[in-house]
């Protein structure tokens, strides 16, 4: 089956699938070192600003492929005439959309943040998010109405304004079909790492498996929501572990960062399961397992290593990078890796680390090490 796969960042996609088996093809921004090496064909883009561009492009592309899949930055795309491996783009809008998320999760009865209006008694620290929007790199704090910021409008139309809740962030992984849903990981994410990011609410990884007490309820909340909203696929369900128990805090209604560490400790093919859930079909999966706080594969932790300051990838750095690379013995690996001459702004993310090992402190030590090691390969633009 040849499969193309549609987006700004494909490296974490295109891999799984070739692994998987899949010829596959890639359209993409960045052209990534490994991506290159796991695409059976590569086109990249500058930008693509609407669908009626993209379908163009893919008119002059003239591929021969068997079914498209929808990554970053191109979810709600509405492709008519291929045939898309992706969940419909009026239930991603309205799943992306949090304002009328959060109104559906109120209605389902699914334990979520309150969500206040402009003119509320506000009770203060309160989050404050776009109502579209992934990563959580432009979420905040605000302790004041002057903090939420003049550009709100009456309606709550650009921003959310949602109750502050602390606990561990968390995810549950699930595979769908029309008719049944099974999870398969429970993980740890990793929000606002100081070591990776200064964005204090960024993504900027995950753990797999998740620690918790929580496990069991967080996958019977997860495969049930996923039902209720009618996904199909490869989902993801993100909670806060609270003092009072796991809050659903959104739903992906896509494949998930997390992929690299699920495949990396589970086994599975979490792309191949994605697939044949789009033919009825759902993976066997060891439910106990999911409720143990450590696997027997161990443990796997994926870093995303953001930019400190404006760089250019050189032909030094390039080096540096495939020397970290050679410490597979260690369990770690480098992903996403630029291209020679990338230029990365300050606060985007340069590349991305992978390390397994026999415990959550171990992978965390991997992580952290190679990071203080890829920061000391990186010079500021001003100096090249």
């Amino acid at each position: 089956m040849k499969i193309l796969i549609i987006g700004y960042s494909t490296r974490y996609l295109v891999c799984a699938a070739k692994h998987a088996g899949y010829t596959v093809y890639s359209l993409d921004h960045f052209g990534d070192s490994d991506l290159l090496g796991c695409a059976d064909r590569y086109a990249r883009f500058d930008e693509i600003m609407s669908d009626d561009e993209l379908l163009d492009c893919l008119d002059r592309l003239n591929w021969d492929f068997d079914a498209i899949v929808l990554g970053t930055g191109f979810e709600y795309a509405d492709l008519k005439g291929y045939r898309v491996l992706n969940n419909p783009p009026d239930i991603m809008r309205s799943i992306g959309n949090k304002r009328s998320f959060a109104e559906n999760m109120r209605t389902l009865g699914v334990p979520h943040p309150k969500i206040y209006d402009i003119g509320d008694d506000i009770e203060y620290p309160v989050m404050v998010k776009p109502i579209y929007g992934v990563g959580g790199v432009e979420n905040r704090l605000a302790y004041s109405r002057a903090e939420i910021g003049d550009h709100e409008t009456e309606s709550g139309t650009y921003l959310l304004i949602q109750e502050y809740l602390a606990g561990v962030p968390a995810s549950v992984s699930v595979i769908s079909t029309r008719d049944h849903a099974v999870a398969i990981a429970v993980n740890e994410q990793l929000i606002g790492t100081p070591w990776l990011t200064t964005h204090r609410f960024a993504y900027c990884g995950n753990i797999t498996p998740l620690q918790s007490d929580y496990n069991c309820e967080m996958c019977e909340i997860a495969t049930r929501l996923i039902l209720k909203l009618g996904l199909i696929g490869s989902n993801g369900v993100d909670f806060l572990v609270t003092r009072d128990g796991p809050v659903v805090i959104e739903v992906n209604a896509r494949f998930q960062g997390t992929l690299d560490t699920v495949e990396a400790v589970s086994g599975l093919s979490v792309f191949g399961a994605h697939v044949r859930a789009f033919r009825g079909e759902l993976p066997e999966i060891d439910l106990e397992l999911l409720s143990k706080t450590e696997y027997r594969s161990g443990f796997a932790g994926k870093a995303i290593v953001f930019a400190d300051s404006d760089i250019t990838i050189d032909e030094t750095i390039v080096r540096g990078l495939a020397k970290e690379e050679a410490r597979k013995t260690e369990g770690l690996r480098i992903m996403d890796i630029p291209q020679p001459g990338c230029k990365i702004s300050a606060g985007d993310p340069m590349t991305t680390l992978l390390c397994t090992g026999s415990n959550r402190d171990a992978v965390l030590l991997g992580l952290n090490a190679a990071c203080g090691r890829i920061r000391g390969l990186m010079l500021p633009l001003s100096q090249i």
